[in-house]
């Protein structure tokens, strides 16, 4: 894969460090919007958020799932889960893989395009630390199936 080179709000770009494939400039506002699971192509520049999970279980609230993360990535997570929540996100893994706004794409051009289980870890990790609650990533893996009646508080799902 080459290096890419991210700026942001028209900062001069530096040169990338051998031994790392992006650069990453402060970025002071990250927006999310909402894309089909299939709109990310080959050519695509960004990187999926998810390929850094590197925990072989869930974590059990927001905190902890972010520190599985390189903490330059954390800006990008926290753009995801601001807009999880804004947007009323409570749906499975499959919404996320079949829906046409079921893909967070970071104004970065970074996205999270993952698995019904990964999927199911981020939104438990989320909504547990908004909610006080102690779902599982099998909560969120399927809509239908073991998904937990939304709350009535939650905005509807736009």
């Amino acid at each position: 894969m080459p290096p890419y080179i991210l700026t942001y709000n028209n900062q001069k770009p530096r040169a990338l460090p051998k031994s790392r494939g992006f650069l990453l400039l402060p970025c002071p506002m990250l927006t999310v919007s909402w894309h089909p699971y299939d709109s990310i192509t080959p050519q695509h520049v960004g990187y999926n958020l998810s390929d850094f999970d590197s925990s072989e279980e869930g974590a059990a609230d927001w905190p902890a799932y972010v520190r599985q993360y390189p903490a330059e990535w954390h800006p990008h997570l926290e753009a995801v889960r601001q807009s999880i929540i804004k947007q009323g996100i409570w749906a499975g893994g499959d919404w996320h893989q079949e829906s046409p706004h079921g893909m967070p794409v970071v104004s970065s051009g970074h996205y999270w395009s993952s698995t019904w289980r990964d999927w199911g870890e981020l939104l438990a990790a989320v909504w547990n630390t908004e909610l006080s609650e102690k779902f599982t990533s099998m909560d969120f893996y399927i809509s239908g199936h073991r998904l937990p009646s939304k709350p009535p508080t939650l905005p509807p799902m736009s």
